[in-house]
């Protein structure tokens, strides 16, 4: 007789597009959960550019009843023991749909787990309107159990979710990542950017700098790989000093360097992925995501399964994973002069850049490997059928 396994509702985005949310739900969807529980899954993506992310208009409104609609058939006639949702950053997420998820699942006795994967909720909160504090605060109070991908992550359930329902859960990456060959590198120097081309995501930071480290190595190439965009939805405070981020519009900043002798010093290759993306991995010197504000940056962990020496900043899980001059060079958000000097050193260093990669492989590995994280989340849903 076959064992019944326990049902999980587990509710989150499939790409497109490729960020973050999207590419995490999708691995964990294919891993070896399903093999210890009774997948039942509803996608919560309804915008297929990362551009449209964050607007309110009547296709958000829509997706908004549909969700809950969706949610409640599954509840009613799938019966889940657990239910495990993404929750968002922003007020009109939690009021359009992450509360509705915990009122629908406390109404039919499910256990609710909510997972943030970002930085910034306990900053955002205070923003809030005291009436959606209120309710958000509420809502909180009835879930089981809260993950976030980092311990100096705690804190973005303070005072919403207490301190023992808090669990640790990292990402993790493909494990195709660290089976990459990086033993034939670019001839040319090349700088890595995967993300947003934003000012929140440090983009606009790193051109500035492209001079300075140009005219020390002249054939360097930048190659940044997303979105150019207006805005960043969530994300406008630093999260290291709290302070908000001062909005660069990218497309000026990108204007001024196409304009400019560093041209081809600079190459803006969109949004790439598959095989495309994993020979610019291989090929590249470095990777450079100097964020304001981060989770755990997913590229960050694909570059460091991969071993492509890193250069980020300490915001988000980054605080916690890497070690500076160990596994990775951390710089502060904004620190123009630190990252021109450090992108310099580590150019002009061959061995402490084969330090950083094989350090970062072996933190990967230890810490960060695909099976340990699945595993966490299956101790978790074990755990609260207890």
């Amino acid at each position: 007789m076959s064992e019944i396994k326990t049902k999980v509702l587990f509710i989150g985005p499939l790409p497109p597009p490729y960020s973050g949310p999207e590419l995490s739900t999708k691995q964990l969807l294919e891993s070896d959960l399903k093999s210890h529980f009774d997948i039942i899954f509803l996608n919560t993506n309804v915008r297929k550019d990362n551009s449209k992310k964050g607007k309110i208009d009547m296709s958000a409104l829509l997706s908004v009843i549909t969700f809950n609609l969706k949610l409640f058939k599954r509840l009613l006639f799938k019966r889940p023991d657990i239910a495990y949702h993404l929750v968002t950053p922003t007020e009109i997420g939690w009021l359009g749909r992450d509360i509705w998820f915990v009122f629908q699942c406390k109404i039919f006795g499910v256990k609710k787990i909510i997972h943030f994967r970002g930085s910034h909720l306990d900053i955002n909160y205070k923003t809030f309107r005291p009436f959606s504090r209120k309710l958000i605060k509420y809502a909180c109070g009835l879930v089981d159990a809260a993950i976030v991908q980092s311990d100096c992550l705690k804190g973005q359930f303070k005072g919403l979710v207490s301190e023992d329902k808090v669990h640790v859960i990292p990402n993790t990456v493909d494990n195709l990542f660290k089976s990459l060959d990086r033993s034939h590198l670019s001839n040319t120097p090349q700088i890595l950017f995967f993300g947003h081309l934003t000012k929140a995501k440090g983009y606009t930071d790193i051109v500035k700098v492209i001079p300075q480290v140009a005219s020390k190595f002249p054939e360097v190439k930048f190659l940044f790989c997303g979105n150019i965009r207006r805005g960043e939805p969530g994300v406008r405070y630093n999260q290291i000093t709290k302070e908000r981020i001062l909005y660069e519009d990218p497309f000026e900043v990108e204007a001024e360097i196409l304009n400019s002798e560093y041209k081809n010093n600079y190459q803006n290759l969109g949004i790439v992925s598959g095989e495309d993306k994993l020979d610019l991995i291989r090929q590249s010197w470095l990777f450079l995501l100097p964020s304001y504000s981060e989770g755990f940056s997913r590229s960050v962990l694909e570059s460091m399964a991969a071993g492509l020496p890193i250069v980020t900043t300490p915001v988000g899980a980054n605080k916690d994973v890497i070690k500076n001059d160990y596994n990775g060079v951390l710089i502060n958000p904004g620190d123009l002069k630190s990252m021109e000097l450090n992108l310099i050193r580590l150019l002009g260093n061959q061995q402490l850049r084969d330090t950083l990669s094989h350090n970062g492989k072996v933190t990967f590995e230890n810490e960060f490997e695909e099976t340990k994280v699945v595993d966490r989340y299956v101790n978790l849903f074990n755990t609260l059928m207890k």
